[in-house]
C-alpha cells in the first residue's frame, strides 16, 4: 500500500507484506486532474499496517472481517462487516489491523487523487 496505485483496473497490486489491492475501477473526473479510484484490500490474518498517512481523505467499507483503526492519539476502535470508516488526510495512522488471526480482512477504500499519486505514503 505504499505504492502508487497504477495499471488498469483489475490488476492485482502489493504494498505492505502480505496485503493485496486490486484496482477495481479508474474513473476520470470531467473537468479535474484526478480521479476517483476504488480498490479492494485484503489483509491476511492477523495483518497489521506499519505506520503511514494518506494525503487525502477516502472512505472504506470493511466487506469482511473485522478491522481496528486509529488515527493520531485517537482511541482504537473496531470496524465489522457492513460498516465504514473514514481515512482522514496528512494524519499518521497510527493503527491499523485484521483483528482476527485465522480469517482475511477484506474492504473497499475510495478517494479521489491525482493519477500516479500514491494513496499511502509513509509517515
Amino acid at each position: 500500500m505504499g505504492e502508487p496505485v497504477g495499471g488498469k483496473p483489475g490488476a492485482p497490486q502489493t504494498g505492505f507484506a502480505g496485503v493485496t489491492r486490486k484496482v477495481l475501477e479508474r474513473l476520470p473526473l470531467p473537468g479535474d486532474h484526478r480521479e476517483l479510484v476504488v480498490v479492494e484490500v485484503t489483509y491476511p490474518p492477523g495483518g497489521v499496517a506499519p505506520l503511514h498517512r494518506h494525503p487525502v481523505g477516502g472512505a472504506i467499507y470493511i466487506v469482511e472481517g473485522v478491522a481496528e483503526s486509529a488515527y493520531g492519539s485517537d482511541e482504537p476502535r473496531q470496524y465489522r462487516a457492513g460498516e465504514t470508516l473514514q481515512d482522514q488526510a496528512d494524519i499518521p495512522h497510527t493503527l491499523f489491523r485484521n483483528c482476527d488471526a485465522e480469517r482475511p480482512l477484506r474492504f473497499l477504500t475510495i478517494y479521489v487523487l491525482e493519477p500516479g499519486r500514491s494513496y499511502t505514503v509513509e509517515p
